[in-house]
């Protein structure tokens, strides 16, 4: 009797090939959250994973798991998968999907489901995922074949895979299915440069956070060539950019005073509220960002550009405009001599200033990412990290440890309330080092300096002091973690080596103190200004 190979299932088949294709793309890293419905896809990546063809990182909650794949993305540039099984699992990658969507950056949603014609029927862990996700995905395929992923992964942005596995799941089939896979090359199209022209030696670049995907050397050289004084939301990686520009703007005085003919923002500016009424008020407005094409196609501005234009003929500085802007700089500068020995602010600043050159840093939303703007003194060499696609507090230490997988040394700035809410990351640590900063003003500071602060219920519904000892909360994961309550502290903290993940909990004063300090700081530059 003729002995016969047994037949490979269907749903091994497409995992296999799905996963052969991915490689072939230059796929490095994929992150996976164990399930039933995608054991096909989970057995294939660790195929692929013992071969050392892909990183395989193993995450249990689905919604941080997006949120590390974030994380992995926005530090390789690169696409990266995330898999789950059917079900609510795949409804947990919204939050981290949302922020992908409106940042741009590149998650391959690869979710596993029941076949088709188990829909609406009733079956367990089955529901229509098919267009879940809707237009926040550039791309969306639902089927239970093999597709050509080249073309949907060619772009830039989310996009979601739906694969339909049926029984059998698992076969025994031990064919070598991953001998002579070759990465294929992927050439990025570059589109035709532009040409500008402009006589205006008072011009301004104003940067926003993500610097909407462009490298800092790309948009100093766009300033140089403009002769162009530079503000950005991120000081640490513009050496050269206006320090303390939000306080420096904070006055209306000082708004005029400084008006430029021409304000080129670069990317999204979410920050603050004194550059986006400069802005706002300026006489000419030229908006540079790629997302305007297929993400922000309402926003407006006189003129809109998709990349960084070339000006046909760079400007010679004018010292006048250059030196008014470093004058109004100078008194933001001393109206800092009103904060607290230890604060928020003293914090960003100590931060920002001890980092090594090369050190990746992320900073969560909310008042940590403002106190870095605000406070700390602009210089280069940091590789930064936030998510401001929509500026949410949830996946933030998901997120920051994504970032650290890519860098051999990692930190993080994260508020308590951000660390709460994503406290069960915790529970599944990676092995690189990552250092985190939690800002514990017990509850949300940020709204002790917003128009809420004194509104009847305050505490209860804005500044919902949590109580929890946050130092113990870590070390219970078994996690090292030390408290300090000083700048003094703080400095001492920075210098000591910690290898893996290790979590540093600053006491801080009280928010409304923190709160006063700010304004007394808004004040005093207002009195300078008047002078």
């Amino acid at each position: 009797m003729e002995f016969e190979a047994p037949r490979m299932s269907n749903s091994t088949a497409l995992a296999r090939g799905i996963i052969k294709q991915l490689i072939e793309l230059g796929i490095k890293d994929v992150v996976l959250s164990p399930g039933s419905r995608n054991a096909p896809l989970s057995i294939a990546l660790f195929e692929a994973s013992e071969k050392g063809l892909i990183n395989l990182h193993v995450r249990i909650d689905e919604r941080g798991a997006a949120f590390f794949a974030l994380g992995i993305s926005k530090a390789s540039a690169r696409y990266v998968p995330v898999v789950c099984t059917s079900g609510t699992a795949v409804a947990n990658y919204y939050p981290a999907l949302l922020e992908a969507h409106h940042s741009d950056i590149n998650l391959l949603l690869l979710t596993a489901d029941r076949p088709a014609r188990l829909r609406k029927t009733g079956s367990n862990q089955t529901t229509d995922q098919s267009k879940l996700f809707g237009t926040f995905v550039r791309a969306s395929f639902d089927t239970d074949k093999d597709l050509d992923l080249s073309k949907a992964l060619s772009g830039s942005g989310p996009v979601h895979v739906n694969l339909q596995f049926d029984e059998p799941l698992l076969d025994k089939n031990n064919s070598d299915w991953l001998s002579g896979i070759k990465v294929k090359t992927q050439k990025k199209s570059t589109g035709q440069s532009i040409e500008i022209n402009t006589e205006s030696k008072k011009s301004l670049v104003i940067v926003g956070h993500d610097r909407a995907g462009f490298s800092v050397a790309e948009i100093e050289r766009f300033a140089r060539d403009l002769a162009a004084p530079l503000i950005a939301e991120d000081p640490l990686v513009f050496e050269g950019a206006i320090a303390h520009a939000p306080i420096v703007l904070s006055d209306e005085k000082a708004r005029v005073a400084l008006a430029a003919e021409n304000v080129f923002v670069i990317g999204r500016t979410t920050l603050s509220r004194s550059i986006n009424a400069y802005i706002q008020g300026a006489k000419r407005v030229i908006v540079i960002d790629p997302r305007t094409e297929n993400i922000d196609t309402s926003r407006t501005s006189d003129e809109i550009y998709t990349q960084i234009p070339k000006l046909k003929k760079p400007l010679d500085i004018d010292q006048s405009w250059h030196e008014l802007w470093k004058k109004y700089e100078a008194l933001a500068a001393i109206a800092l001599s009103v904060l607290p020995e230890w604060s928020e602010a003293e914090l960003a600043t100590v931060i920002a200033e001890e980092l090594e050159d090369d050190t990746a840093l992320f900073i969560s939303s909310s008042r940590p990412v403002r106190d870095f703007e605000s406070f700390a003194v602009p210089r280069s060499s940091l590789i930064t990290y936030a998510n401001r696609g929509l500026a949410g507090i949830d996946g933030n230490i998901s997120t920051a440890l994504g970032v650290a997988t890519q860098h051999s040394e990692s930190y993080a700035v994260i508020g308590d309330l951000a660390f709460l809410h994503d406290v069960s990351a915790l529970a599944n640590p990676t092995q690189d080092n990552l250092t985190i900063i939690v800002v514990d003003n017990n509850g949300g500071g940020i709204f002790s300096t917003l128009g809420q602060r004194g509104s009847k219920g305050f505490e209860k519904i804005f500044g919902t002091p949590h109580g929890v000892d946050i130092s113990s909360v870590v070390k219970s994961f078994g996690i090292s973690s030390q408290q300090i309550s000083s700048a003094k502290e703080l400095h001492i903290a920075l210098q000591q080596i910690h290898t893996g993940l290790h979590v540093i909990v600053a006491k801080m004063p009280d928010r409304e103190q923190n709160a006063d300090s700010i304004a007394a700081v808004l004040k005093k530059y207002s009195q300078l200004v008047l002078l």
